[in-house]
């Protein structure tokens, strides 16, 4: 399963030289004048930063006492075979370009809308951080701190580099016993997919590449079964909401943008250690 994976990601790589020329832009457009908008877009990503925190607090720091302390884990053979890592990559990459998306949906620059979304995901990934480690049952674990400023790299990475935007983290999550309110994402580590995609049509040589949707990637998953016992690995289809709609209306661009870091129920393998393959018409989690 991980050779196959590695010549996945190989195959994909070894495209890169016939790619089309990727643009460092977002479909924003820069308005010096939109200072309502700004306003607004400041207040959401302080808001959206503060009701985070909240959320985190109410479901694991609330019985917090005692002093600050630390915890090691195994990488990603430690807590939930390691989907807990994941988790921390994923959530501060999404972070990084949801306060990023709304910046520039406010009318910032983009220089300046990189380095909010920076400082915003890094503090808000070390703020977890601490409060684990002042809470008894958790800890705070330089493992997950490295996972949460590697997604955060790579996020701003991808806004430098136009080739890594072919390669983006995106998240299944689709509990079998039905949503709940509070959420409490890590009770449900089962229901977890961790996807990386990979743009298969804008690798692909210029007379391949109208043969291929615009809209359909390939995508290698990892998830977790068996109570966490039994590491899994997914590789089947997604589908770009960016490229199959197109808006040109910001409000929905910062929509579609917001929504597109999520995985699209689609085609998919699944491979579980010591099961056999499962396929799925639609992959859910």
């Amino acid at each position: 399963m991980k050779k196959a994976i590695l010549v996945l990601l190989l195959a994909c790589s070894s495209l890169s030289h016939a790619q089309d020329t990727l643009q460092l832009t977002d479909g924003f457009r820069y308005n010096p004048d939109f200072t309502g908008r700004k306003i607004v877009a400041t207040g959401a990503v302080g808001g959206l930063l503060g009701l985070s925190l909240y959320w985190c607090y109410d479901s694991w720091w609330r019985n917090a006492g005692g002093g600050f302390h630390f915890v090691t884990e195994n990488w990603l053979n430690g807590y939930a075979r390691g989907i807990d890592k994941i988790g921390h990559l994923y959530t501060s990459y999404f972070y990084f370009h949801m306060f990023r998306n709304i910046m520039l949906w406010g009318g910032y620059e983009s220089s300046t809308a990189d380095w909010w979304a920076l400082g915003s995901a890094t503090f808000f990934a070390l703020a977890v951080e601490i409060g684990d480690g002042l809470t008894p049952q958790y800890g705070f674990d330089y493992q997950d701190l490295t996972f949460n400023l590697a997604g955060v790299a790579y996020g701003y990475m991808q806004t430098k580099i136009p080739f890594l935007k072919n390669f983006n983290f995106k998240w299944s999550y689709v509990p079998n016993d039905g949503y709940r309110f509070p959420i409490r994402l890590v009770e449900h580590y089962d229901d977890h997919t961790y996807w990386l995609t990979c743009d298969i049509n804008n690798l692909l040589p210029s007379s391949i590449e109208p043969y291929w949707p615009d809209w359909l990637q390939l995508a290698v998953g990892m998830g977790v079964d068996d109570g966490w016992t039994k590491r899994e690995f997914v590789i089947g289809f997604d589908i770009s909401l960016e490229s199959l709609f197109q808006p040109n209306n910001q409000e929905l661009l910062l929509l579609t943008k917001t929504v597109d870091k999520l995985h699209v129920p689609a085609p998919a393998i699944k491979f579980t250690e010591r099961k056999s393959p499962r396929y799925y018409l639609f992959h859910k989690n």
